[in-house]
């Protein structure tokens, strides 16, 4: 039975982790139509995933968890627990803890990724160079609080409802749909490697 449950877990963390990564290239590829009026093709993958932010919400979930019932549930329920004068303040700064934490693990995958990729592979997938606050291009402040916002939000909302729906979904579809998605992943960042080596330059769809 723990094999199987075990088993049953990773299945539903990867469906979250193309879920959320699917999500995350959508949203991106929608801000930058909106803000700069055309569509860019985002990320590294030819595939519509953006893997860096299925990886860092599941790096939140697993090093931190929720705000409610996570690591920072005792502090969060002592805070329930103190009289109504002081309950607000409380578990607002416990979402502010929180927040702060949840900074830090897209934080540190964006400097390795971009610091990664533009050293090993000359490429460069974003860069936050116009901004003031800012790290070699690859990390910037004002998109890290960013991050930590939409991940505190995401976490104390919708996280346990979405784990419970790819629960409920079942075992043979999300069997077939992670292995179909996991081969056609991993032939496209090998198409994409192949094409980077041969051309040097990132393929980019539009």
């Amino acid at each position: 039975m723990k094999t199987l449950a075990a088993r049953n877990g990773a299945l539903d963390y990867a469906i979250l982790f193309y879920l959320i990564s699917f999500w995350g290239w959508c949203t991106e590829t929608i801000l930058f139509l909106v803000r700069w009026g055309k569509l860019a093709d985002r990320g590294f993958l030819t595939l519509p995933f953006c893997a860096i932010y299925g990886t860092a919400v599941l790096a939140v979930h697993f090093l931190l968890g929720t705000p409610q019932k996570g690591k920072l549930a005792p502090l969060f329920d002592r805070a329930s627990a103190l009289p109504r004068g002081k309950k607000g303040a409380a578990q607002a700064g416990v979402f502010a803890l929180y927040f702060l934490l949840a900074c830090l693990p897209p934080a540190l995958l964006e400097l390795a990724v971009g610091v990664g990729f533009r050293s090993a592979l000359h490429v460069r997938l974003w860069d936050y160079g116009y901004q003031k606050f800012q790290l070699f291009g690859s990390v910037s402040l004002s998109f890290t609080f960013l991050w930590g916002g939409l991940i505190t939000l995401g976490m104390a909302t919708a996280w346990e409802p979405l784990c419970e729906y790819v629960r409920s979904l079942p075992r043979t579809f999300k069997r077939a749909a992670v292995t179909s998605l996991t081969v056609c992943v991993l032939a496209d960042l090998a198409f994409n490697l192949i094409y980077l080596l041969v051309t040097g330059s990132h393929l980019k769809l539009f």
